[in-house]
């Protein structure tokens, strides 16, 4: 009798154990969706030289279904000091198209939105030959009205490059 019971502890504890670990993961994989945001005063819609990381910038991470392009998931985050964001997004995604986009700046006067490049696409799906739970997006940028005089030089550069070509 002090066997069976015993033994009926162990798998009711089993049982518990089980069932926590189903709980942890009943929402699907994790991801961590890291990436930076600069401030882009040349307005040239590419970060150089004197692109600046933009601390306080916020983003958000949308997933549409590739179909009906019905949001389906939506985090937001901040930049840190050093410009940089980490969203950890859950479950997975891989009937949706996702990515990070621009959702305020931290300063005014670099707060526009370049039309050309305003999201950073990632994959979000386990289906997709990449083991790590890392994702990471390509860099956005707000953009100043006017360029900075000093942005001359850069541009007299990349033209002189051109040339040489």
């Amino acid at each position: 009798m002090a066997r069976l019971t015993q033994a009926a502890i162990i798998l009711a504890g089993a049982l518990c154990f089980l069932s926590l670990l189903d709980v942890a993961t009943a929402h699907g994989p994790k991801f961590v969706v890291d990436g930076k945001v600069y401030c882009e005063v040349c307005r040239a819609n590419f970060t150089n030289r004197f692109s600046w990381p933009m601390a306080g910038a916020k983003v958000k991470l949308e997933c549409k279904n590739e179909v009906t392009e019905k949001v389906t998931y939506t985090l937001e985050g901040e930049t840190n000091v050093y410009g940089e964001y980490k969203l950890t997004a859950e479950g997975d995604h891989g009937e949706d198209l996702c990515a990070v986009t621009l959702v305020k700046s931290s300063k005014a006067d670099c707060a526009e939105i370049p039309d050309d490049k305003p999201a950073a696409e990632v994959t979000l799906t386990v289906n997709n030959g990449f083991h790590d739970e890392l994702r990471h997006a390509n860099p956005l940028t707000f953009t100043r009205k006017e360029a900075l005089p000093e942005c001359a030089v850069l541009f007299k550069e990349l033209e002189d490059a051109q040339k040489e070509d």
